[in-house]
């Protein structure tokens, strides 16, 4: 098992499922979760959920047919996928994201961040210390955010502070020195790829996300039109082409008519009109 998961990955498995047993268990939580399970079952969350299911598998179907590939990697990927590549993707269609969103998205991965992150996952401690540690640093950080909730905890959360970031420093500490003591026991290779899977699928993620913020985007502005414009099918119908034409599948463009442009829309605008808020809206891009 060890030859696939690491020992804090075991550890952290076999909280989950504890965890995830209580919840179903106990009859006050659990409607409640499966309440929340239904919600998330909805057609708008499982189409894209499936897409990037099948976009991720079509990339490690690529990279079977490279000379490098070994099936040990599909664990870091699986990983990356649930837990980094659909929240970048479903945070990227929120009503408004950040500037440089998606320069982010990469910049994130390169930084040395990512470094101690793999230090940190790839080399860890035996079974029974990685047991002992992490229900203590949970609970440490559980202290930090509640601590985080009210003013009157404010000195706590300072001690909280200091103790998780100083727990980190001597965590990274040990971990680095079995990184060195470990240094010919692991496939350097190996640990070169597993390196580097988050950054190459966060560059292949970056079309997906911006797909889908593009994609919400439009269906937010069309929304926002609906409201000015007639019932008639056929001139919705234009509007929405001439729209997509002019602002294409540029996102910044979609926020600018959105914000600048709807105002002047009205129930009775006719189609020359409309014709010249479009030519207006060119010429001002």
């Amino acid at each position: 098992m060890f030859e696939i998961f690491s020992t804090r990955e075991v550890v952290i498995y076999f909280y989950t499922l504890v965890f995830i047993l209580y919840v179903f268990f106990n009859p006050k939580i659990r409607p409640s979760v499966i309440n929340v399970i239904k919600s998330a079952c909805t057609i708008k969350l499982v189409i894209p959920f499936i897409f990037m299911i099948t976009y991720s598998a079509l990339i490690v179907y690529a990279l079977t047919q490279t000379s490098f590939w070994k099936w040990m990697y599909i664990k870091d990927i699986v990983i990356w996928v649930l837990f980094v590549g659909m929240p970048v993707c479903f945070n990227a269609v929120s009503k408004n994201i950040e500037d440089n969103y998606f320069r982010n998205i990469v910049i994130d991965n390169l930084k040395f961040l990512v470094l101690v992150e793999f230090f940190v996952g790839t080399f860890t401690f035996n079974l029974v210390v990685e047991f002992i540690m992490q229900p203590v640093l949970i609970f440490f950080i559980l202290l930090e955010v509640v601590a985080g909730t009210k003013d009157q905890y404010k000195e706590v959360k300072k001690l909280m502070n200091w103790v998780v970031t100083i727990s980190g420093f001597i965590i990274l500490g040990f971990t680095i020195n079995i990184a060195i003591t470990s240094y010919f026991k692991f496939g350097n290779a190996d640990n070169i790829v597993s390196f580097f899977i988050p950054i190459i699928f966060s560059l292949m993620y970056l079309p997906v996300a911006y797909g889908f913020a593009v994609y919400s985007k439009y269906e937010i502005l069309f929304i926002r039109m609906s409201f000015k414009e007639p019932k008639d099918k056929k001139t919705i119908y234009k509007h929405r082409l001439k729209v997509i034409s002019a602002c294409r599948f540029s996102y910044k463009d979609i926020c600018k008519f959105e914000k600048e442009y709807i105002k002047y829309m009205y129930v009775s605008m006719k189609h020359d009109e409309f014709n010249e808020l479009i030519n207006n809206f060119k010429s001002a891009r």
